[in-house]
């Protein structure tokens, strides 16, 4: 509309042009209202994202480090475990030198006793060829003849 046309319009159809212009006026304001929270709603998401990104980076650093300490206490374990490998042969192989020690002292042992024995059952094998070569002993007799007396309990003679 031009001047002249506004100038021609009554005080009425003025008013109503004014309201409606403060109706659109207000309709556009709420539009660039909504406008601005929905940009400051992105804004915000923009910057919670970089948040969450710094965030999800840390935590891979976080993960990282338990992940680098899972790993040495496993190497730690290992280690350990082989060490433990090593000192269960070195005692086993002590324990065999041990057993093969006794193993010999008892043979040596039973070697001797065996040895011994041997002479023994020679010298006894000896005595009896002697024994078998030379003569038996006469039996004794008896010196006096038998009398009728006995004797009893305190040396007293008494007659039958």
């Amino acid at each position: 509309m031009t001047d002249k046309e506004l100038r021609r319009l009554r005080r009425d159809d003025l008013l109503q042009i004014l309201i409606d212009q403060q109706r659109r006026i207000d309709a556009l304001e709420a539009e660039v209202k909504r406008g601005e929270e929905a940009l400051a709603r992105r804004e915000a998401a923009v910057a919670e994202s970089g948040t969450l990104a710094e965030a999800a980076l840390r935590l891979n650093g976080v993960y990282e480090a338990a992940q680098q300490a899972a790993d040495d206490y496993l190497a730690q374990m290992k280690l350990r475990a082989d060490h433990l490998d090593q000192e269960a042969q070195q005692r086993a192989e002590a324990a065999e030198r041990q057993a093969e020690a006794l193993v010999r002292q008892a043979r040596a042992e039973a070697e001797t006793i065996l040895s011994r024995a041997r002479r023994e059952a020679e010298a006894i094998t000896r005595e009896a060829a002697k024994a078998v070569e030379a003569p038996a002993p006469a039996p004794a007799e008896p010196s006096q003849p038998e009398t009728g007396r006995r004797r009893g309990w305190f040396g007293r003679g008494r007659q039958a």
